[in-house]
Parts: structure tokens; C-alpha cells; sequence
């Protein structure tokens, strides 16, 4: 009967212990499929316990750094378009990103133009079915209600295809494949729209503030708007 209550101490020891690991983590940005810009000195960013060290790896490349205030940034360098590649991130964990690629990446922002899916464009659908391309990679963001700026999304790089494209932008994706094939490079896009958002909401708040002709408090389109995101003006 006693055996029990001996092993208690340790699997509260061991409990604890694995509750304060905190492993290394990446932002939605940097998923399989992902497609990194070309010709710049790239950042790859996460999180980790403090002063942990984190060893990211690419193409041969390995560079390290130990977490500062829970957060790590790392330049890798300049690297050339291809793939597909892997992205290796490790600290008191491992993550390994499959399928990336090196080319260019656009963002690709605005409102109701913007945000129209590819399948409800005109002969959307037929270009939905043809739309399979390993070299376009899309990332939709999702619309989010927040008061400040958010350091993360719930999404995930994804093919080109007609799994991914039909409710994609559709002036993205007929950007993006056109860029794709003139260039002969990967293409990655990504998607952030609001269709009806005043420019107001775009800008910082210290921005608008700083402006009185522009700012939220004078702007009724603008405060409307934020209202209805549930922001107090």
C-alpha cells in the first residue's frame, strides 16, 4: 500500500518538469510548402525558453543564437531560387519544415477586389481545375478581431492546386502564376484581405494619432469600422 505513495514525489517532480520545458517554437509563417524570398538576408524568428540556444539550419547553412525576453531572431543569408529544400529549427526540440523553396514572395492585401475568390471570378472554376503548380505556394491569412497587432495566425502554406486555389484571391493567383511563369522561379503568395475596410484600420493607431486630420476619433468611416472589430476609439 505504500509503494504508491513513494512514487508520488517523483511523478510530481517529473510532471512539473516537463510543464516548465518550453519547446521551441515557429510562427505559422514558417510551415512545409513555405516559399522564402530570394536574394536577401533571410530571418527566420520564434520563440524559445530564455536564454536558450536555437541552431536553425538550410542549405548546408547553420547558424545559432540563444533566446532573448522568450524570442530569437536569426539572418541566415542570401540564397539562390530552387528547391525544394528543408528548413531545420532545433533547440530542446526539433522542427523540420519539408518542401521549401527559394524565390519570390508577395503580399498580397486590400479589400472586396482583392479578397474575390478565384472560383466565383469570371471562368474561375475552369481555371481552378488546371490550377496544380508545385513552383505557386499560397497563404491565406484569416481575418482576426484585435486590438494590437498580433505575432501570429492559424494557417499553413499549401500547394497550388484545386484544393487550395477556390477560395483563394483570385487577382493573387492570376498575379502569382503569371510572375511564376515569366520568371521560372517559385512564386509564393500570401494573402491578408478585408473587403470594406476603411485604409484607416490598415495603419497603426500611433500613426493615426499623430495625424489629427486622420485620426480614428475624427474619422466616422474609420470609427464605424472599429467599432465593429470591437475597438474602442
Amino acid at each position: 500500500m505504500k509503494r504508491p505513495l513513494l512514487l508520488l514525489p517523483i511523478f510530481v517532480v517529473c510532471f512539473f518538469a516537463y510543464v516548465a520545458r518550453a519547446d521551441v517554437r515557429l510562427p505559422a509563417l514558417f510551415s512545409d510548402n513555405m516559399v522564402l524570398q530570394q536574394g536577401m538576408d533571410l530571418p527566420v524568428w520564434g520563440w524559445a525558453d530564455e536564454g536558450e540556444e536555437v541552431k536553425v539550419s538550410f542549405r548546408g547553412k547553420t547558424v545559432k543564437v540563444k533566446a532573448k525576453g522568450g524570442k530569437w531572431t536569426v539572418k541566415l543569408g542570401k540564397f539562390k531560387a530552387g528547391g525544394p529544400d528543408e528548413l531545420v529549427v532545433e533547440g530542446k526540440n526539433r522542427i523540420q519544415i519539408k518542401n521549401v523553396l527559394v524565390g519570390e514572395v508577395w503580399v498580397c492585401s486590400g479589400q472586396s477586389n482583392m479578397e474575390l475568390a478565384l472560383n466565383n471570378a469570371f471562368e474561375g472554376k475552369e481555371d481552378v481545375a488546371r490550377s496544380s503548380n508545385k513552383q505557386l505556394r499560397l497563404f491565406h491569412v484569416p481575418k482576426k478581431k484585435s486590438n494590437e497587432p498580433v505575432d501570429d495566425v492559424k494557417a499553413e502554406w499549401k500547394e497550388s492546386g484545386p484544393e487550395s486555389t477556390p477560395g483563394f484571391s483570385a487577382v493573387a493567383y492570376y498575379f502569382g502564376r503569371d510572375l511564376q511563369k515569366a520568371l521560372n522561379v517559385p512564386v509564393g503568395l500570401i494573402e491578408t484581405c478585408w473587403g470594406g475596410s476603411p485604409a484607416e484600420v490598415w495603419m497603426s493607431r500611433e500613426v493615426l494619432e499623430s495625424n489629427s486630420s486622420c485620426s480614428p476619433r475624427d474619422c466616422g468611416i474609420g470609427r464605424t469600422f472599429m467599432r465593429r472589430l470591437g475597438r474602442r476609439c
